[in-house]
């Protein structure tokens, strides 16, 4: 009976030993399970705060006396965005950790900056310091003048790098030498044609009318004793137009040489 009851004794402490280790180890998992948690939320809001953006401000200056630029140009390559500094060179805009940004102006070398990918902060600024961007010009000659009537005398005299051109374009365009040309310049198969057309359509025109002869007209011979009495029969001026007209045993370099000669 004894040896019984020590037997049920021993299980009831068994029992109880066993549920409060169950209980020790369910509080356990429990505390456990919380600070997982909150490790979790602080990794979450770490991660968080590298994508959040930064807002980036600050002034653009240039040149050794530091000279505030208005209307600087700041852009953003990667995502696209931009904006320009005001009138007091101040520029603010929303950024991201790592991005790269470019300002410029003009008459100023473009200046990089690049966010730090490890930066948290809500807000970064910074002072941009533009470069000169020196351009060397072409050597400009200054010629001094009393006064413009001075200047004009030197500006009409001075030569032209086509002007052997303009002398022998002014050559080739004179009136006088056209006319020349002209005189000694023959009829060619085409104005020949177009001449014997012009003379058999006036034949066939005239043929069957009366051929009227002016040696029997009292005004024509009027007007031929006034020109005789005015001396047009001695005018030989038109005969001056083939005083330049080439000789027979010449040809066409030949007379162009001579002309140039001349």
């Amino acid at each position: 009976m004894n040896t019984r009851r020590k037997s049920i004794h021993l299980f009831i402490d068994m029992s109880a030993k066993g549920n409060h280790l169950y209980r020790m180890t369910n509080r356990l998992f429990i505390v456990l399970s919380a600070f997982l948690l909150v490790f979790l939320s602080n990794e979450s809001g770490f991660a968080q705060g590298q994508v959040k953006t930064i807002q980036f401000s600050g002034v653009v200056v240039g040149g050794k006396q530091s000279e505030i630029l208005p209307g600087a140009t700041i852009w953003i390559p990667k995502s696209g965005g931009s904006t320009a500094t005001t009138n007091n060179g101040y520029f603010s805009l929303p950024v991201f950790p790592g991005d790269s940004i470019i300002f410029s102006y003009t008459g100023y070398r473009r200046q990089y900056l690049i966010i730090p990918k490890n930066y948290h902060e809500a807000s970064y600024s910074a002072k941009i310091v533009l470069r000169e961007d020196a351009i060397t010009l072409r050597e400009v000659k200054i010629y001094p003048f009393r006064n413009y009537e001075e200047f004009k005398k030197e500006f009409l005299a001075m030569n032209l790098p086509d002007a052997r051109e303009r002398e022998a374009l002014a050559r080739n365009t004179d009136p006088d030498y056209l006319r020349r040309m002209a005189v000694m310049q023959g009829d060619g198969p085409s104005a020949s044609f177009q001449e014997s057309q012009r003379q058999i359509t006036s034949y066939n025109a005239n043929k069957g009318f009366a051929n009227t002869i002016p040696f029997f007209n009292p005004f024509a011979w009027a007007s031929m004793i006034k020109d005789i009495k005015n001396g047009a029969l001695k005018d030989n001026s038109w005969k001056s137009l083939y005083n330049d007209a080439p000789l027979l045993n010449t040809n066409r370099d030949s007379y162009i040489r001579q002309q140039r000669g001349n």
